[in-house]
């Protein structure tokens, strides 16, 4: 998977690169990996791609809140995808809402305007027509929880 773009910022790389990881990890379904496992799968695939040190380290920051914390993301996206199901949606569109909401509920030094501008781009590079529409029509509100404007941390972080 490549957007095709010829620049991107460290952290619009970072994004890309825990989309990529989160998708390949969804597609196998392995779950409930300890914070080890993760780090170590991570550095296998980010081991294919030539990528800047600090791309890498929010990429990984990003990966394990997202895993860390994916009940509390998955109930909140449930909350906000009215009349879809988590198992229905694909799983572009599910690991690219499960890294935004995580971004938007514990990153407190990323404006929620940012993270949304920035999965809408993702959303257009990898899903279908009506996938940044969809996307941003989810994590718009999930944007205005009290917990995503509270930038409350995970413990694993």
């Amino acid at each position: 998977m490549s957007t095709g773009s010829t620049f991107l910022t460290p952290r619009q790389r970072a994004r890309e690169l825990a989309f990529q990881f989160l998708f390949r990890f969804d597609q196998e379904n392995e779950s409930n990996p300890s914070p080890s496992q993760i780090e170590e799968e991570f550095a296998k695939h980010a081991s294919h791609f030539q990528t800047r040190e600090e791309s890498l380290e929010f990429a990984l920051r990003l990966v394990k809140s997202t895993l860390s914390e994916l009940k509390t993301i998955d109930a909140m996206i449930k909350k906000h995808a009215e009349n879809w199901r988590l198992e229905r949606l694909g799983t572009i569109e599910k690991s690219l809402l499960r890294i935004a909401t995580a971004e938007l509920l514990y990153f407190k030094d990323v404006p929620a305007s940012v993270t949304l501008n920035e999965i809408v781009e993702l959303a257009k590079s990898f899903g279908e027509a009506d996938t940044p529409a969809f996307i941003n029509g989810i994590l718009d509100p999930i944007s205005r929880e009290p917990q995503a404007q509270a930038g409350k941390v995970p413990s694993d972080s």
